[in-house]
């Protein structure tokens, strides 16, 4: 008889997870209080980018390069366009772009490229980017955007079709007997019951398991559709580094719905059940200051739409991969943030491999990694 796994979130890491369990032959059951990619999640929204620098982490860099081949493979075999290679351009703004250059030879290996480009001959080629105070640039021609929402609603789709069961339900608590969990509490009053827990349920798994409160906080992180020229659409995916571990960036192409520019800060906090989710002043004059300085000619752009996601971050930037805390049967996958969507295919396959007893959870995503003491606070730091 096959081992029964209850995976608790729909989003990516949690809809990749059971689609690739139950493709092993586990009896695995899905379960999502608001829907696959829904709109309140840490994986909802229309896109993502998946590019491959990591600094130099070799953990990362394996883990995005199984992702790039994982979301190819089943885009073409699914005939479903969630992939959309673009190229991306790596800006660093007044910092050393040590980031980049430690990632240059990891990603030569895998047959990536990041290309260091001459400023002159950039600005050239895109007149409508000011690069006044851009210090370095490379070029990634790998680089995709990805369909956030709708590829959370496919692979959950596939996982139906592979026999998974998916159950749309609020986890309100999780029972314990001696040193197992025996069981998951839902909101209308019933259990559910397996052999084996997965919990991915991004800012909310702080709400099942309260010591994890001391490693994973949420942050509030809005994203804004600018009105731009047609032929914006025609410049490359691109990121901003600045000090301070500020991230920016933006996709110019984006289904007609206007120039898509986000940040990768982690300074706004949010609780993903109480707050309003409305456009913050504080947060778009800062964004419209820095849009503005490196795309003049979109001073007078309007807000076409908005979205307000939310990130669950680890204290230190990395993911977080472990075992419940005094629960043998349960996993938890935390600290995703905005970099673990693209993962969401190889963290599936991970997590399905550790369960068949193939593969052990790399050392770096361990909860014990903090009783060492934290020297960084997210992956762009090296």
């Amino acid at each position: 008889m096959s081992k029964s796994i209850i995976v608790v979130g729909a989003g990516a890491w949690g809809g990749w997870t059971a689609f690739h369990l139950q493709k092993a032959g586990f009896k695995v059951t899905l379960v999502d209080k608001n829907g696959p990619g829904n709109p309140l999640s840490g994986s909802g929204g229309k896109t993502r980018i998946i590019r491959m620098a990591y600094g130099g982490s070799q953990v990362y860099t394996d883990l995005t390069a199984k992702s790039f081949e994982l979301w190819e493979k089943y885009a073409l075999q699914w005939n479903d366009r969630l992939y959309h290679q673009k190229g991306a351009l790596w800006m660093f703004n007044g910092i050393n772009p040590a980031y980049a250059e430690l990632s240059i030879p990891l990603m030569k290996a895998r047959g990536f490229r990041l290309d260091p480009l001459d400023l002159q001959n950039l600005a050239i080629e895109y007149p409508e980017i000011n690069l006044a105070d851009i210090t370095s640039a490379y070029w990634e021609p790998k680089v995709a955007y990805l369909e956030a929402s709708r590829a959370c609603g496919v692979v959950a789709q596939k996982f139906k079709e592979a026999g998974g069961n998916y159950l749309e339900a609020e986890v309100t608590g999780i029972d314990f007997e001696k040193e197992n969990i025996s069981a998951l509490r839902l909101k209308d009053g019933l259990t559910l019951q397996a052999d084996e827990y997965v919990f991915a349920c991004g800012p909310w798994l702080t709400k099942l398991v309260p010591t994890l409160k001391d490693y994973i906080y949420a942050s509030r992180q809005e994203v804004y559709y600018f009105e731009a020229p047609d032929h914006y659409k025609d410049l490359p995916i691109w990121l901003e580094f600045r000090k301070d571990d500020q991230m920016f960036y933006g996709i110019p192409d984006h289904f007609g719905q206007g120039f898509k520019f986000a940040y990768d800060e982690r300074t706004w906090s949010l609780d993903p059940d109480k707050d309003d989710r409305a456009i913050t002043n504080e947060i778009l004059d800062k964004m419209r200051a820095i849009l503005i300085n490196r795309f003049p000619a979109l001073k007078e752009s309007v807000v076409l739409k908005h979205h307000t996601c939310v990130y669950e971050n680890s204290l230190d930037g990395d993911f977080i991969i472990d075992r419940i805390p005094k629960a043998t049967n349960g996993l938890f996958l935390a600290g995703s943030s905005g970099h673990g969507f693209k993962m969401g295919p190889a963290i599936g396959q991970l997590i399905t491999h550790h369960l068949t007893g193939k593969t052990a959870i790399p050392n770096e995503f361990l909860l014990n990694r903090f009783s060492q003491g934290i020297d960084r606070k997210s992956q762009f730091e090296v």
